[in-house]
Parts: structure tokens; C-alpha cells; sequence
């Protein structure tokens, strides 16, 4: 799992160059959903974004690491994806909790709240189609995320994947579309 984890990595790293549009960075957090996952990176690749898929750490120095990497990346946002089965299909949308800094060093907790007002905009079109309110919490995978970036949790039925990757991807599309008026 390590070793596919390192390839989508350097495959991530590698790819940055070639994408002439938005991108789209999707956050893995835990095992699940691979499917779903994939579908979701399939549909919006299918809209002209560049998707680039990372699995999340629970270690914060290798999720730092990471999270390094993925802030060279321009014009993106970031997509902290959690899959889960579960009997009734149901979405969160997250976004994380404001906590201001002032002046010109801010701390890993303080960095999202640059983006706050980017974030409350991709947070509003992802989960307008669902009709879902906006969470606020502390959201360990968007600490020193330097770009628009939310967390969203599919609690997915079996036979829902199409539908639910559909709405969401449909957000994702609504958000480029009204930040760069295409």
C-alpha cells in the first residue's frame, strides 16, 4: 500500500506540468472507497481538471510533508475525501474553523484561514447540490493547506456511487465556473 502510495505521489509531482487548467487535489483519508474515489477523479478529469490523488496521513510531520508538495501546486483546490459504506446515503461538507493570525508568520493552524473566504465559496457550491449545511472544524487535513480546501464525507449506499459523485462533481464544476467565469 506504501509503495502504490509513493507512485501516486511521484505520479502527482510529475503530472503538476502538464495541467493547463484548474486542478482538483483529492485527499484520501482512510482505506475506503476506492471506487467511488476513482469515479469521482474519472468525472472530473472528464471536465478538463487536472485531478491529482494523495492519501492522507494521520502522522503529522509525513502529513506536513505532503502537504509541502501539494502547495506548489497552482490554481487548485483541495478536497479532503472520506468513503465510507453505510446503509443510508448521507454528505457532510466541512469546512475548517477560522482561527485568524496577523502578521506575516502564521502558524500550521492559522494558514487555512487565509483561504476562508475561498474555501466558504467551494464549501457553498459542493454542498448546495446535496442541500446540505456547511460543518466548521478543526480539520486536521487542512493544516498549512495553502489553497481554497474543504472536507467532505460520503456515507455511500451500495448502487448511490454514480448519483452522489455526479452532485458532487457537479459542485466542484460550479465553483471553477463562477471563480473563473467560464
Amino acid at each position: 500500500m506504501r509503495t502504490l502510495c509513493a507512485i501516486l505521489l511521484i505520479l502527482f509531482l510529475f503530472a503538476q506540468g502538464d495541467a493547463a487548467g484548474p486542478a482538483v487535489i483529492l485527499y484520501r483519508i482512510g482505506d475506503g472507497g476506492e471506487e467511488a474515489l476513482a469515479l469521482l477523479a474519472q468525472s472530473l478529469e472528464g471536465k478538463g481538471y487536472g485531478v491529482n490523488l494523495v492519501q492522507g496521513e494521520t502522522d503529522i510531520d509525513k502529513h506536513v510533508e505532503k502537504i509541502s508538495r501539494i502547495n506548489r501546486v497552482q490554481e487548485a483546490v483541495f478536497l479532503a475525501v472520506e468513503i465510507v459504506p453505510s446503509e443510508k446515503s448521507r454528505v457532510t461538507v466541512a469546512e475548517a474553523e477560522g482561527r485568524k493570525g496577523e502578521g506575516r508568520f502564521l502558524s500550521i493552524t492559522e494558514i487555512p484561514s487565509r483561504f476562508a473566504e475561498e474555501s466558504d465559496r467551494l464549501a457553498a457550491s459542493v454542498a448546495a447540490p446535496f442541500g446540505v449545511k456547511i460543518t466548521h472544524l478543526p480539520l486536521f487535513p487542512l493544516l498549512g493547506v495553502t489553497m481554497p480546501g474543504i472536507a467532505v464525507k460520503l456515507e455511500l449506499s451500495t448502487g448511490d456511487n454514480s448519483e452522489t459523485i455526479s452532485r458532487l462533481s457537479s459542485g466542484i464544476e460550479k465553483y471553477f465556473s463562477e471563480r473563473t467565469g467560464r
